[in-house]
């Protein structure tokens, strides 16, 4: 039996993610804070999906107000960057209704805890099921409003609810329709296994000279700056990541694992930067020519400040990754938000058996 789905955000993940939900046979709206984005889709009345899925998925409607797309809707999805979780979340929770599922996808890190922070606050006392995803679905871009190329699609994306013993619950509210999301122990998983906090940040901030140089020379992110050092580096952080989620009782395959399950390039013995070097898929990625880009200001407040409060809780030092967000504060303070630290996300004062039975219920 097909749900009515209410996707929050309109961009590149939002636009797939609702085409593909509706040629699934869901019932489909859409919000976003661009007029003109809405108003194409309104035009057009769906979205057409090209190469990895195809197709044409007639929405119900697109609009920029939280109270229409939310009414009537069984599952919430928020797909946007990590940044406006939190100001999203504010909007959303006086529309949230009892039996709703809301669902980020992603989360970055800790997204979850913090949603329900936001509930807490603005005193909710709504019954849902809260879910998160580790990654995106897709690699993918929009061409235009209602036009959307999908590169491809992951065969398995890990999922959690929380509490987590709210995971059959979210299992049966997104799998129907989206079989490739599988549930994890909880999102503990989800929030460590986000690798972006391990190859964005310290590889952006370890190329400064080369980023600020004046005049720049564009060079590739990963094939030329990913190099010995610095990639010895990374999997130095992905250590204290592993101790972390170890304290906590999850396993986690180490970096190098993760690239080799998803890219084939290399073996569990072949360095981080190597794997990088063997990676066809990262051809033709360049490096931003300064560091005000979403891999410090998004991947610092939201995927390694999260993870590094979540040690702080487990009682991991983790002096790799502090170093690298106090090098980031250092230089880029004044443009980075607050983002999720272990106050912001109200696990400040919680030990490690607190915030276990929090994340598990």
């Amino acid at each position: 039996m097909s749900k009515t789905w209410a996707i929050i955000g309109g961009g590149n993940g939002g636009q797939a993610i609702a085409g593909h939900l509706s040629l699934r046979g869901e019932n489909v709206r859409l919000f976003d804070v661009v007029p003109a984005t809405v108003d194409a889709i309104n035009e057009k009345g769906g979205i057409n999906l090209y190469h990895a899925v195809e197709g044409f998925g007639k929405l119900e409607f697109a609009t920029t107000e939280m109270a229409k797309v939310m009414s009537g809707a069984d599952n919430v999805m928020i797909v946007l960057p990590s940044l406006y979780h939190e100001s999203i979340a504010k909007q959303m929770v006086p529309h949230l209704k009892d039996g709703m599922t809301v669902f980020l996808h992603p989360e970055s890190s800790c997204g979850a805890i913090s949603f329900r922070k936001v509930m807490d606050d603005m005193g909710s006392t709504a019954d849902i099921v809260l879910g998160a995803a580790g990654t995106l679905l897709y690699s993918v871009r929009i061409q235009e409003p209602g036009e959307v190329y999908i590169f491809g699609q992951k065969s398995e994306v890990p999922m959690a609810a929380l509490p987590a013993s709210d995971n059959e619950k979210l299992a049966n509210a997104i799998r129907p329709a989206l079989p490739w999301f599988v549930l994890v122990e909880n999102t503990l998983k989800t929030s460590l296994g986000n690798i972006n906090a391990m190859m964005h940040p310290a590889p952006m901030l370890l190329n400064t000279s080369r980023i600020e140089a004046d005049p720049f020379t564009p060079f590739q992110y990963y094939w030329e700056g990913m190099t010995p050092s610095i990639g010895k580096y990374v999997e130095a952080m992905d250590q204290e990541r592993i101790a972390v989620a170890k304290a906590l009782g999850i396993q986690l395959r180490t970096i190098r694992e993760d690239y080799v399950a998803m890219y084939e390039c290399g073996d569990k013995d072949t360095p981080l930067y190597q794997l990088c070097k063997n990676n066809p898929g990262y051809n033709g990625i360049m490096t931003s020519n300064t560091l005000a880009t979403r891999y410090v200001l998004e991947d610092i407040p939201f995927s390694l400040e999260p993870i590094q409060a979540l040690a702080q809780v487990a009682g991991v030092p983790t002096p790799k990754i502090d170093a690298i967000v106090t090098i980031a504060r250092t230089i880029l303070g004044d443009q980075m938000q607050v983002g999720r630290n272990a106050k912001t996300m109200g696990i400040d004062n919680l030990t490690r058996e607190q915030l276990l039975c929090y994340i598990n219920g």
